[in-house]
């Protein structure tokens, strides 16, 4: 049976970054662990979250487990997952998990975390600097080598543009990232169950950890609903919260509809950014609005935080274009000087 299930969370409370908006120039609050400072570690209480949050999914009637990870490359998005990866991994390895009973993972687990950059934050657009780049794969398995191995194989879908983007071209990054992953997972179970009785398969679930803006986006387009308002409060992103979707029907294929402008009122607006590099998917937008990628999904869990002993924290929701541009942007260089400005997404 093709993956019905995928579960969405935010990374844990981090340390936080500041930009000066005239030269594009990021500062971090703290030395982060790979140079990059709009790359910073978790709190002491996002570390706390991010035990929580494996508590609660190794738990025996969580159900169905993850059997596939995915994830932003960024070191606070791994970091928070690690605990829950790790936990997987010791059921994984216990021979009586795999008797089909309720709070076992499926034999076909591969747990490694996948890094998937078309997962990756939300930096507003700009015409005269670069963003960070993101971290690499060989950099975060030197920091997380129980997660990451040298030998993963998995390569990502795309990777973002360095010259940011607006909400729609981030809406359609994500649309495209999902649409790629969901349709990889589903071929991957094709091959694994080939083989097996009706009765011997199993239901599927991914586990995808990514940042407060790009997880929004995510919501949407698994659902098909983009909201008239981007800032509408719809998909919750609360600090290691959970949200479930569940897929609409049971598709044997989650080949997307591709051709998709994508625009949805944008002008002359590309509806992905230039400068996004495709990897191993084309440059056209899916056309996700109203259907949902993959066939669609339904949001059954929408930020679930009650396994957190802090509860819902550090909620999130666009609040107009993160635009850097000089030609008026909100965040564009004044004509006056101004101070620094920290970055939004906490």
């Amino acid at each position: 049976m093709p993956l019905d299930t995928i579960y969405l969370t935010r990374h844990g409370h981090r340390l936080s970054w500041t930009i000066d908006f005239r030269t594009g120039t990021y500062r971090a609050q703290f030395p982060t662990p790979t140079g990059n400072p709009a790359d910073p570690a978790l709190t002491s209480h996002g570390v706390r979250q991010s035990h929580e949050l494996a508590a609660h999914i190794a738990n025996p009637q969580f159900h169905p487990k993850p059997f596939r990870i995915y994830s932003s490359p960024f070191y606070r998005c791994i970091q928070t997952i690690q605990p829950t990866v790790e936990e997987l991994k010791k059921i994984h390895s216990d021979a009586d998990s795999q008797q089909g009973r309720i709070g076992s993972i499926d034999r076909h687990a591969e747990l490694d975390i996948r890094l998937e950059n078309g997962l990756g934050e939300w930096f507003g657009a700009t015409n005269f600097f670069d963003h960070p780049p993101h971290p690499t794969q060989e950099t975060m398995t030197k920091h997380f080598p129980t997660v990451l191995t040298p030998t993963q194989t998995y390569k990502p879908l795309l990777i973002p543009s360095r010259r940011g983007e607006t909400i729609t071209q981030l809406h359609n990054r994500v649309a495209k990232a999902l649409e790629g992953i969901i349709a990889d997972v589903d071929a991957e179970i094709s091959e694994s169950e080939a083989g097996l009785a009706p009765s011997q398969r199993t239901s599927k679930a991914i586990l995808i950890c990514a940042h407060a803006a790009p997880l929004i986006a995510m919501g949407r387009a698994l659902t098909g609903c983009m909201p008239d308002d981007s800032s509408e409060e719809d998909f919750n992103v609360f600090t290691a919260g959970l949200s479930t979707f569940k897929r609409r029907g049971m598709l044997s294929s989650s080949v997307g509809r591709e051709g998709g402008d994508g625009k949805d009122g944008s002008g002359d607006e590309s509806p992905l950014a230039e400068g996004t590099t495709f990897m191993r998917v084309s440059a056209s937008a899916p056309a996700w609005r109203g259907a949902g990628v993959g066939g669609g999904w339904d949001c059954v869990a929408n930020g679930d935080c009650g396994f957190l002993s802090g509860g819902a924290e550090r909620g999130w929701h666009f609040d107009g274009e993160e635009s850097f541009n000089t030609a008026g942007g909100p965040m564009g260089p004044p004509s006056e000087p101004a101070p620094n400005v920290g970055a939004t997404k906490l």
